[in-house]
C-alpha cells in the first residue's frame, strides 16, 4: 500500500471509529420547609446510571439557664457554646442504608436572667450546620411518581451530650428546651414539628443518565479525523505537483 492509500485508510478509520454516548444530567432541588417533591426519572429519556443526593443542613435549638431564685435576676451572662451532633435520613428511603450528616456549630450568647416562681432563668439559641451525600439504586427512581425526602435532627428533643458550654456563672444549670428551637421576644417558640422554624434542610438530587440515540465522536476521534484528512490531502497535492509537466 503506497503512502496515499495508507493515509486515506487512516482517515476512513477515524471516521468509522466507535462513537461514545453522551452523558447527560438532570439536577433537581427541594427543601423540608417546602416539600414539593421532585419528579422521578422518565425512562423515555434514556438509561439512568446513577442517582446522587446532596444534603445541606442548618438547625437551631433553644437552651434554658436556671439559677437559684433571686441570685441573678436582671444580670446578663455571656455563655460560650459548641454543638457536635447529627441529622439523619432513615434507611427506608429508596433502599438506602441511611445517611447521617454531622452538624456542628460554635458561638456565644448573651443571656439575661429573669425572675421566676422557683428560680431565675434565661434563654439562648444555638445553631449547627453540615452537609453530606449518598447514592441510591437507580432502579428505585425510574418512575412517574414524585420523590420526597424527610430527615430528622437527632438533637431536637434535647442533646446534652452533643452541646458543651463555657463561662457559665456559678450555680447555673443548662437545660435543653425540649420541643423548642427558636426564640421569640417572650421565650422559646414551640414548633409543630422539628422542621417548623427549626432551620433548613436542602436537598439536591442528581440523575446521571445516557440519552437514547445520543452519540458523538470523542475528542480523540475528532483529532484523528482532522489529522487523517489533512495528511491525505497534502499527499494528494504533492503527488499531483510531482506528476505535472514542466513548463519552459
Amino acid at each position: 500500500m503506497n503512502v496515499r492509500k495508507w493515509l486515506l485508510a487512516a482517515a476512513a478509520g477515524a471516521v468509522l471509529a466507535p462513537l461514545s454516548a453522551t452523558a447527560a444530567t438532570i439536577v433537581q432541588y427541594d427543601s423540608e420547609s417546602i416539600m414539593l417533591g421532585m419528579p422521578g426519572f422518565d425512562s423515555a429519556l434514556g438509561t439512568l446510571n446513577k442517582v446522587t443526593l446532596d444534603v445541606s443542613v442548618l438547625k437551631y435549638r433553644v437552651w434554658i439557664l436556671t439559677a437559684p431564685s433571686g441570685s441573678l435576676t436582671g444580670s446578663t451572662a455571656s455563655v460560650g457554646w459548641t454543638v457536635n451532633s447529627s441529622w439523619g435520613l432513615g434507611g427506608s428511603n429508596f433502599g438506602t442504608p441511611g445517611l447521617s450528616v454531622a452538624i456542628t456549630g460554635a458561638g456565644s450568647s448573651d443571656v439575661t436572667f429573669r425572675s421566676g416562681p422557683s428560680s431565675d432563668f434565661g434563654y439562648f439559641q444555638v445553631s449547627a450546620s453540615g452537609a453530606g451525600s449518598t447514592t441510591f439504586d437507580p432502579a428505585s427512581f425510574v418512575s412517574d411518581r414524585r420523590v420526597y425526602f424527610n430527615g430528622f435532627d437527632n438533637g431536637f428533643y434535647g442533646d446534652p451530650a452533643g452541646t458543651a458550654f463555657t463561662n457559665l456563672p456559678v450555680n447555673v444549670r443548662p437545660i435543653p428546651a425540649s420541643g423548642a428551637c427558636r426564640l421569640g421576644s417572650d421565650g422559646p417558640l414551640p414548633p409543630f414539628n422539628d422542621d417548623d422554624m427549626c432551620g433548613t434542610v436542602r436537598y439536591t438530587l442528581t440523575y446521571d443518565y445516557t440519552p437514547f440515540g445520543a452519540a458523538v465522536p470523542e475528542p480523540a476521534t475528532w483529532a484523528m479525523m482532522v489529522l487523517g484528512f489533512g495528511l491525505a490531502g497534502a499527499a494528494i497535492r504533492r503527488r499531483r505537483a510531482a506528476g505535472a509537466p514542466a513548463t519552459a
